[in-house]
């Protein structure tokens, strides 16, 4: 029961906001409008015309998935000009169709434009792409003038579908699709709590309930991020009155941390045997329970924060009766104090989300410092990367037409259409790689199964409903993995082949996989000879990027101590490290899946993501709220922190991008002097006796930052000196 009750669960989150469920429901159902509408008009007109009803599906798909500007009035403009692009190009394929080569001479042009556009904005690639795909449509089919006004009606229809699926049935309604990934979030956070109560109960930890655990955290990082991006597109407040995007974000961003804090906590605590003591046992047991009962986003809320609260109140009681000194409990302890305290920081903000509903007051939002936008004066030496990457389509697109004329005379453009989508959205000859092999392999299976299942199955209902199912499946695992896409677009061409054609053959299957394998071939190879960007000046790039963000990061973190009134929005700031990070994994992922090099860039990303664990705990420190020291000695203590962690960053960045002669300080002799010396402050006066501890405290992971970003530059060739240097 308890599997049936995860998995069930884990279907119902797991995709957050239902982004991809709506995107394709949207793209199936608009595909199968228009090719409806279109073939009742054929069939009242008398015309055999099939061919206009497939393009009118195909403008419909389009007009859903490239549409992708800003607001909703662009996207509106842009869907009325796909209409216009899809005829326009149709009508020069139906005229240059008589002249040779010229089709194929317009057809590169158009690879080149949809490239080389993308740098004007997102609605000039749109554009292009449905130009190019039109065109392409046009060539395939040799489309002359008497068939163009069946083809121009199809092309209305299939923009008027998209248009109404998109703007008036599936209109944007943010303020849903928040409160959808906020429940997805929230199943996430009790999936992983059922599985911490697992954890505390069980006498020995196995390593697959920590590799379970592990995964479910990832999942719950990324339903984290898709909540934080939605709460920049809607206001909390349109749905919870109350509440501020800040206290939502913090929320999200706590609980996040509480889970992953509990693993390595509950893991070690099992290790030192902490759980034969009864009562601890059970304390943490309420506490983890009563947090999974709470409904916090719920009008008429529960006790259950409540009692929450209340255990935790009890398990403090029993911390301080247990003497730290006592060997029994020294070992533990502090991983107890550490559940402890992000658990409280986890009930406050939730108790205050809860709060600001009940009473469903507008609160004001604070205003954060101002930063001006630094604009980059500096032109960018050479040929800008949009115009290489045109420059690379083009050679890819030639060299394809040249080989598929060869291969496939009759469809001499599946190796062009192959070579163009696999330089689509790739930036480096590692992740070109990657896609072309993605693309392969999907092509390869989606051929095989395509043709079993369609060599089962008559031309009718049953296959029409395969055709669109693959259409669905194609878009709803898209943003998943690209190979999942190729096998469901290769299994809808099987059906659609055998539906045009009468029957589908093993030559015609076996020409369709052995043109994506020379178009993909093509592509990688130009990709890697002409204007090539390695994977590893990629992870340099997003390295740097990273290490910024985090300079800008501790910064506003250490700027609170010294400055009053400081605003330092830090769970935004750590939503966005996190977003960078997983850039990195991303960009480093073709190294990792193979071999060369693969052993130092795990060890980097080992310690990227120690870093952004560290920094995590930046946003969860207790003093968030205020931390301003009056002292000015302390201003001191904390400048001089600040500009030698700042002076490492620096130094990093200039490690990662290979110059010479970096240095960094390790800062171990202010942080003795620090720790080791309460007299280093006036320690006449308790109350900076509290602000020495407090400050102890508050930059802890400020060190475990500066250790890692010294241990990072040493090994890219920095030398360590003595910050007294």
């Amino acid at each position: 029961m308890f599997i049936f009750s995860y998995w069930f669960s884990r279907l119902v989150a797991a995709d957050p906001g239902r982004k991809r469920f709506k995107t394709a429901s949207k793209a199936t159902i608009s595909v199968i409008t228009a090719v409806v509408i279109m073939l009742i008009v054929l069939k009242a007109a008398g015309s055999s015309q099939i061919t206009a009803a497939i393009l009118s599906g195909v403008i419909g798909l389009m007009g859903i998935l490239v549409v992708n500007d800003e607001t909703t009035q662009a996207k509106k403009v842009t869907t009325g000009l796909i209409a216009l692009s899809s005829a326009v190009s149709l009508g020069i394929g139906s005229f240059l169709s008589r002249y040779g080569q010229a089709e194929n001479i317009f057809l590169v042009l158009l690879v080149f434009l949809s490239f080389y556009l993308q740098k004007f904005g997102i609605r000039y690639f749109s554009l292009s792409m449905v130009a190019f795909m039109s065109f392409y449509f046009a060539s395939i089919l040799h489309v002359t003038f008497s068939q163009l006004p069946w083809l121009l009606a199809g092309v209305i229809v299939g923009a008027c579908c998209a248009f109404i699926y998109n703007f008036v049935i599936f209109k944007d309604r943010p303020a849903n699709v928040l409160r959808s990934s906020m429940k997805s979030f929230h199943i996430q956070v009790n999936l992983v709590l059922d599985l911490i109560i697992e954890l505390i109960q069980k006498k020995q930890i196995e390593p697959a309930q920590i590799k379970q655990y592990n995964r479910n955290i990832k999942k719950l990082a990324e339903y984290a991020r898709v909540a934080s991006e939605e709460l920049g597109n809607t206001d909390p407040h349109d749905i919870w009155p109350g509440v501020t995007a800040e206290q939502m974000r913090l929320y999200v961003f706590d609980t996040v941390m509480l889970l992953q804090t509990y693993s390595p906590a509950i893991r070690k605590l099992s290790e030192l045997k902490a759980f034969n003591h009864f009562d601890i046992q059970q304390l943490l047991l309420k506490l983890v329970e009563s947090i999974r009962e709470a409904e916090v986003l719920n009008e008429n809320p529960t006790h259950s924060l409540t009692d929450a609260a209340q255990h935790l109140q009890e398990l403090r009681q029993k911390l301080s009766e247990l003497e730290p000194q006592d060997k029994r409990y020294k070992d533990w302890l502090y991983l107890i104090r550490r559940i402890e305290t992000i658990s409280n920081h986890v009930i406050d903000e939730a108790y205050e989300l809860q709060q600001a509903i009940v009473k469903q007051e507008k609160q004001p939002q604070k205003e954060a410092e101002e930063q001006e936008d630094e604009e980059d004066n500096d032109e960018e030496k050479g040929l800008k990367p949009s115009t290489k990457k045109s420059i690379q389509a083009v050679i890819t697109a030639v060299a394809t037409l040249i080989f598929g004329s060869f291969l496939s005379p009759s469809h001499q453009y599946w190796a062009l259409l192959a070579g163009y989508l696999v330089l689509l959205g790739t930036e480096t000859i590692g992740s070109t790689f990657v896609k072309a092999v993605q693309r392969s392999v999907g092509t390869l299976l989606g051929a095989a199964v395509g043709f079993v299942v369609a060599s089962f199955v008559s031309p009718g209902i049953l296959e029409i409903t395969l055709l669109f199912t693959c259409v669905f499946m194609a878009f709803y695992f898209f943003p998943i993995t690209y190979s999942f896409m190729s096998f469901w677009i290769t299994m809808m061409l099987a059906f659609m082949y055998d539906m045009l054609l009468g029957g589908i053959s093993e030559s015609l299957l076996l020409a369709r996989v052995l043109d994506t394998l020379v178009g993909v071939g093509i592509g990688l190879a130009v990709s890697a000879l002409v204007f090539p960007k390695k994977t590893r000046d990629k992870i340099t790039d997003t390295s740097v990027e990273y290490v910024a963000a985090l300079k800008e990061f501790v910064h506003t973190y250490l700027h609170r101590f010294t400055k009053q009134y400081a605003f330092a929005n830090l769970a935004d700031k750590g939503m966005e490290l996190e977003k960078k990070l997983k850039q990195l994994h991303v960009d480093s992922d073709p190294i990792i899946k193979g071999f060369v090099g693969r052993s130092r860039l795990q060890q980097f990303l080992t310690v990227f993501t120690a870093i952004n664990y560290y920094a995590k705990h930046l946003v969860a420190s207790s003093t968030r709220n205020e931390a301003f020291y009056k002292e000015a000695e302390f201003h001191g203590v904390v400048k001089e922190v600040e500009e030698k962690v700042a002076s490492n960053f620096t130094q990093l960045e200039k490690a990662l991008r290979g110059e010479r002669g970096t240095y960094v300080y390790t800062l171990e002799d202010v942080r003795q002097k620090i720790e080791q010396s309460l007299d280093y402050f006036d320690t006449s006066v308790q109350s900076r006796n509290l602000q020495h501890l407090q400050l102890l405290h508050n930059i802890y992971y400020v060190w475990k930052i500066n250790q890692s970003v010294v241990h990072l530059a040493k090994e890219l060739g920095a030398e360590e000196i003595s910050s007294e240097d």
